[in-house]
């Protein structure tokens, strides 16, 4: 998810992956409800989404954070700051070494042949590199856009984004969840309900820092150095004007003059199972072959596993096939071709 917050205002990109599996998988017991921890309170109930599925783009992206007009135009939500204005933005989901990724374009492919219908979902993901990213905000600064901007990023080697691009004087202050040569960690690992993990340990550490102290007196360097404990297999890493971090995450989170219901004190910390991010898919799988009991069920457990396994080498060549797509092939021609290989 991405979150804009600016005054008055609030943007929220939500990628239709999620929303797909929570509504329709059907080992899914919770269908159209989020959760982030074990006490499966919907984190999602009346949250309006205003870019989803297709629309949360790379190019969108940049786009609202331009204050877009054509988007605007288009009753699409955009930033609207100016030099007053405070600006939060929150990223959470996949990166490497100086890219993070966005959803570029989804389809699907059917095929009616082979004794049964197929169907594969084909997601496409554009990277937005860091020489790029900070070009945007170099952009921002020089068109007054914000008086401080703070963000905050949740992804393997985040810290690649900013470590020696990020200027010290432009009024902004990262946070991010990982060094630039380290993987980010899921939690919540080991739901008896669900088969996968809950969140991000980065994400579920801040948020639940704001729930639990008061935003007009907890500083942003103090929630730095609460997540940053509660880190345990990467380095929570923070860039940018340093001098921030001594404002209140009120003046970016929320609306700082209304009245907020906080409770000050310690964060529960209970055993949350973390697994690596980029592998945190695999061990649902795994605890599906230690749980079966018939032979049957234990051998399509290993399948699924060895496909998930392969998914990341077959993720490469998505875009060549986007383009054979675009260049006129038909999907039943494409379908057909990957089981005279494989079969």
């Amino acid at each position: 998810p991405l979150v804009f917050f600016l005054s008055d205002q609030r943007v929220n990109f939500s990628q239709k992956t999620l929303c797909h599996f929570s509504f329709f998988h059907s080992r899914n017991p919770f269908k159209g409800e989020v959760f982030h921890d074990y006490v499966h309170e919907d984190i999602y109930q009346g949250v309006k989404i205003d870019y989803r599925g297709k629309d949360v783009t790379r190019d969108n992206f940049v786009k609202v954070l331009k204050g877009d007009e054509k988007l605007a135009a288009n009753k699409k939500k955009v930033l609207k700051s100016g030099p007053d204005d405070n600006v939060f933005i929150f990223y959470s989901g996949h990166g490497g070494v100086s890219f993070i990724t966005l959803l570029e374009e989804e389809f699907m492919l059917l095929s009616l042949g082979h004794r049964h219908l197929t169907r594969m979902f084909v997601l496409l993901l554009r990277q937005l590199h860091a020489v790029e990213l900070n070009g945007i905000l170099a952009h921002m600064h020089s068109k007054k856009k914000y008086n401080k901007m703070v963000l905050y990023v949740g992804a393997c080697f985040s810290g690649s984004l900013f470590r020696n691009i990020l200027p010290r004087n432009v009024g902004i202050y990262v946070t991010t969840s990982a060094k630039e040569n380290e993987k980010s960690w899921s939690i919540h690992c080991d739901d008896i309900d669900i088969d996968a993990c809950l969140a991000s340990e980065y994400a579920y550490a801040w948020i639940s820092d704001s729930e639990y102290h008061d935003l007009k007196r907890r500083t942003l360097d103090q929630q730095y150095e609460e997540v940053k404990k509660r880190l345990a297999d990467s380095h929570a890493m923070k860039y940018g004007e340093m001098a921030i971090g001594n404002l209140p995450v009120g003046k970016f989170q929320g609306h700082y003059n209304l009245p907020m219901q906080r409770n000050d004190g310690t964060i529960l910390r209970n055993a949350v199972h973390r697994k690596p991010s980029l592998q945190a898919h695999l061990f649902s799988k795994s605890r599906r072959i230690m749980e079966a009991t018939r032979e049957q069920d234990q051998e399509a457990a290993w399948r699924k596993l060895r496909r998930a396994i392969q998914v990341r080498e077959v993720a490469h060549h998505t875009p060549h096939l986007m383009a054979l797509c675009k260049a006129g092939y038909m999907a039943q021609t494409l379908i057909d071709s990957v089981y005279n290989v494989c079969s």
